[in-house]
């Protein structure tokens, strides 16, 4: 091939690579998905995070602060305990139902209430509810200081078993509820008043939550002996 054809094609197979990075340098930059297409990312979005909204609307996690808003709203705002004496709340995560004779002495009771909560395994993540979720409350009313000591009972997860206990996550308007039966007891059992309001919060209108059969051997409360009775307490 003569000298000045080999010079020719070597310049051409030059420029076309130098014009082809030059295109593609100077091309403009992708267009923004339409609104439409970013419509439907969304919906892809939350469908994918779906599962974790769900098991955050069950309220399956355990909320101290839940409970000592609410007893502080009951207290303050609808005077359930309108005696003039002061009442707290506080959290005991070791205590049982059973009352010494010097702790009766010392003006010690306690009851028990069985309340609708919710669950998640801390290992596998699976969640469910349960209608028997054991609380105890232990309470005294001591020189104008009421006291009011409580602890939620855990429940293992059916698929992992086990000896892991994990707490239940309350609804607010349950919550309410199981203060409002413990406010009847500490106004029949410290101020000795007689009311029709045992069964203030829960209509009986409500429909129940339907929940699978009890597993005694997975619930905390129940290896300990502690029945879920409504009407337990403890003079």
């Amino acid at each position: 091939m003569a000298a000045w054809k080999m010079k020719a094609m070597l310049s051409f197979v030059f420029q076309t690579h130098s014009c082809s990075q030059d295109i593609n340098r100077d091309a403009p930059a992708a267009e923004p998905h339409s609104p439409l297409e970013q419509h439907q990312r969304l919906i892809a979005s939350a469908g994918s995070s779906s599962v974790n909204r769900q098991s955050i609307n069950m309220d399956t996690e355990w909320t101290a602060s839940l409970w000592l808003d609410t007893f502080n709203e009951l207290l303050n705002e609808d005077n359930e305990l309108d005696y003039g004496d002061r009442w707290t709340l506080n959290f005991n995560y070791n205590q049982t139902d059973r009352v010494t004779e010097e702790e009766r002495r010392r003006g010690w009771k306690v009851s028990t209430y069985c309340a609708r909560g919710n669950f998640e395994c801390a290992s596998c993540t699976r969640t469910w509810a349960s209608a028997r979720v054991v609380l105890v409350f232990r309470y005294r009313l001591l020189r104008g200081q009421g006291t009011v000591i409580m602890r939620p009972f855990g429940q293992a997860c059916l698929r992992c078993r086990g000896n892991n206990f994990n707490l239940p996550g309350f609804a607010e308007k349950e919550v309410e509820q199981a203060l409002l039966r413990q406010f009847y007891k500490i106004r029949k059992n410290c101020y000795h008043e007689e009311d029709d309001d045992e069964d203030s919060g829960r209509s009986s209108s409500e429909p129940e939550a339907k929940t699978k059969p009890h597993e005694k051997n997975l619930c905390q409360a129940c290896r300990m002996g502690i029945c879920c009775v409504d009407d337990e307490d403890d003079d």
